[in-house]
């Protein structure tokens, strides 16, 4: 229902009439009930479980959010305490709520104008620049920097949060400013309002058409975490990529960067994703900013934006995170769009579009930090520095781009600049495919990596086989070929162990390692043999191995535990306990 008060339409300037539009009380309240979960959530994300002695680095971006969502959900709250209607309209003028403490004159008043989807409804009345600037803001407007504000001289009210019909609120609205123009008209000898008012007409926009380029990328993320699940190295953990798939595939790491040069790992991480519910989320928000901003700037600079600021990210990744951080996802990427979109909205001075890029952009950001809040299998970490790199670069290139779109032109310029840098950016994705199918090759051809994954006897072979090439390491080898054979239940495992160990010389290590499983030494004895640090921390390794032919995990695992602290990454025994590990607790 809606309340007002008035005897009659007729302007009477001696005693204007005054109709008020109230709050409507229950969307009011579950708006703010929604805002009051929303903060919750982003207030309680910093604390969630985090590795142990580690701060969690969510706090710098969910904080200040949840900050702001609170403010947000008071002001909501206040609307409901206080007596004041959200909307007054008199023949003196109106009066918004939201918006400022004096009612606006209607000479003030340039244009009242109304954008409606399925969700919103709201009204836009746009005021004169001069008598904007002398109204005083109410509310967090008062409090917010310029530069962030929809127009300093247009006023937003939400026909939604409003009693009554909002179809029947926006025409009392129009036709009150359309007969004060009138009586402008005749008061100033009949000359036409219009000759007034000064052309402020925005620039030139074109959203019509599907965003295809978008549409295009979500098909080719899902086929690519497709892959990932169906031919990854290591079988996936339900939804979840194996963390050494991810690094096969194209994650970001330093040495393998750094040391082989595969600089090309810049591209292809931000195509992978380490879990179902991280690829939901970067698709959505990426549907959200191609929505927004494909059709805006053209596929050309959106499919630009998306790449530099998915290097950017990778950059990032690579110049800040630890040495053991694998990173991927397309987070960076769109990141830079969330930039992108919030650069984009200062394009176009006033009208509703400002406010939708704005609030669009809180929908492209809140879905790619959320992946912030969990873990993938395997302990790997989030790439936090992704995300501060591609929403740098996405920054840079947005500045870019608005320098380089008229007013006049429904899209930026150079558009056939930002389609070079993009087809760049899919041959390098293209060319690597070559050396990550070399990658996966030689990885599935490694007698640990089939070991690991129960292919006991291709494993044995291939560790007899890299005996005969490695003489050094064969003594080591044989001891892995026996710890294969007798996993598969080969017969022969003790047989060609003793054999092995005839040609060692016995006064050498690793000849007591050996002798513990052919059963002539203990494990305490065979520690006892161990002469220095890096025939301990084998001798450990090799007692773990010991206790868990024989079923006795928990005696194993304190040693494999040790055995991965004390060993040297490049030995066996280190790669060795951390395989065993990670399969115990798989199990």
């Amino acid at each position: 229902m809606t309340e007002f008060q008035f005897e009659s339409f007729t302007m009477d300037t001696q005693a204007p009439q005054r109709m008020e539009f109230a709050y409507y009380k229950g969307r009011v309240l579950r708006f703010s009930l929604i805002l009051l979960i929303f903060t919750a959530g982003l207030a309680a994300a910093p604390f969630l479980p985090e590795r142990p002695g580690q701060a969690h680095p969510s706090a710098i971006v969910f904080l200040p959010i949840a900050a702001l969502s609170g403010l947000l959900m008071i002001a909501m709250l206040l609307k409901i305490v206080k007596a004041e209607p959200g909307l007054a309209i008199s023949s003196a003028g109106i009066f918004i709520e939201s918006y400022a403490d004096e009612t606006i004159p209607w000479r003030a008043v340039r244009d009242i104008r109304r954008y409606k989807r399925t969700r919103t409804d709201q009204m836009y009345v746009d005021l004169d620049p001069a008598v904007a600037r002398t109204l005083t803001r109410r509310g967090l407007a008062r409090w917010v920097p310029k530069a962030l504000r929809v127009s300093e001289a247009t006023a937003v009210v939400s026909l939604r949060l409003l009693l009554g019909n909002p179809n029947w609120t926006y025409d009392e609205c129009t036709d009150f400013l359309a007969k004060d123009r009138e009586q402008q008209a005749l008061a100033d000898g009949g000359l036409s309002p219009a000759s007034q008012v000064q052309d402020h007409a925005g620039p030139i926009f074109n959203l019509k058409g599907p965003p295809i380029f978008t549409y295009a990328l979500i098909a080719i993320l899902v086929g690519i975490y497709i892959v990932e699940l169906k031919f990854g190295v290591i079988p996936s953990k339900g939804d979840t990529p194996d963390i050494q798939t991810l690094l096969v595939f194209g994650g970001t790491f330093r040495m393998r960067i750094m040391q082989y040069g595969e600089w090309w790992r810049l591209v292809t991480a931000s195509l992978l994703h380490g879990n179902f519910l991280h690829l939901a989320f970067n698709c959505f928000a990426l549907w959200r900013a191609g929505i927004l901003l494909e059709r805006l700037i053209g596929w050309r600079w959106f499919a630009a934006l998306f790449c530099v600021s998915a290097i950017g990210g990778s950059v990032a990744s690579l110049l800040i995170n630890l040495d053991n951080i694998v990173g991927v996802g397309a987070s960076g990427g769109i990141i830079g769009l969330f930039a992108a979109v919030i650069v984009a909205s200062f394009h176009f001075p006033s009208g509703p579009l400002p406010e939708i890029l704005r609030m669009g952009a809180i929908q492209i950001l809140v879905p790619s930090i959320l992946p912030l809040v969990a873990q993938t299998a395997g302990g790997m970490n989030i790439d936090y520095a992704a995300h501060l790199g591609g929403a740098l670069a996405g920054g840079i290139v947005s500045l870019v781009l608005l320098k380089a779109w008229p007013s006049k032109q429904p899209h930026p310029r150079f558009s056939v600049a930002a389609l070079i840098g993009s087809i760049g950016f899919a041959i390098i994705a293209a060319g690597s495919i070559w050396p990550i199918s070399q990658l996966r090759a030689g990885y599935l051809a490694d007698p640990f990596v089939q070991y690991f994954q129960g292919q006991y006897q291709l494993a044995a072979d291939d560790f007899a086989a890299s005996a005969q090439r490695d003489e050094k390491a064969a003594p080591y080898y044989h001891l892995w070929r026996f710890l294969a054979q007798t996993r598969g239940n080969d017969s022969q495992a003790a047989s060609n162990l003793r054999i092995a160990a005839s040609k060692l010389d016995q006064s050498k290590w690793p000849y007591p390692v050996y002798q513990l499983f052919l059963g002539e030494l203990t494990p305490a004895e065979v520690t006892a043999k161990a002469s220095n640090n890096d025939s301990l921390c084998e001798a450990i390794f090799y007692v773990g191995e010991w206790h868990l032919l024989r079923g006795q995990t928990a005696e194993a695992v304190p040693k494999f535990n040790a055995a991965l602290f004390s060993c040297p990454k490049t030995f066996f025994e280190y790669e060795g306990a951390q395989g065993e590990l990670v399969q115990l607790r798989r199990h």
